[in-house]
């Protein structure tokens, strides 16, 4: 494919609309900064993006739109991202979805109960741009 013909257009979920090939990513993630600063490094390695502020929001999104992969923080309002997680993995339609856990807690513990929900990654705040786009490339 020659991956031009990128449409430059928004669907009112956050998701750029663009060609077939495209990978989409849901970042969910309570703090704005994180979700604008992750977001938009995600569109400039050519991801689509959907974007979601609570775990509730974020179940919503992976059940309409089906993302590629699935960036968690795991503390947020609403609906927690361990929350979130054991809904996604819960339901057949999206149980497939890899899904990366973000989160300050850097326990074993920590770690441990995110992979008994079904994470299938773990990533530690504060992290990388560079480790984000590695861990995704890995399930992608």
């Amino acid at each position: 494919m020659d991956g031009g013909g990128d449409a430059d257009t928004h669907d009112g979920h956050g998701l750029k609309v663009v060609t077939r090939m495209q990978k989409a990513i849901l970042v969910a993630d309570d703090d704005p900064d994180i979700l604008n600063i992750v977001s938009v490094s995600l569109e400039a390695s050519g991801y689509a993006v959907l974007k979601a502020g609570n775990g509730r929001e974020a179940v919503d999104l992976a059940t309409r739109h089906r993302p590629d992969l699935i960036l968690m923080d795991m503390m947020m309002p609403v609906m927690s991202g361990y929350e979130a997680v054991a809904a996604i993995k819960s339901d057949p339609s999206t149980q497939g979805i890899p899904i990366v856990g973000l989160s300050a807690k850097a326990m074993a513990t920590d770690i441990e109960l995110a992979s008994g929900i079904g994470i299938d990654g773990y990533i530690t705040k504060p992290f990388r741009i560079a480790q984000v786009l590695s861990v995704i490339q890995g399930y992608l």
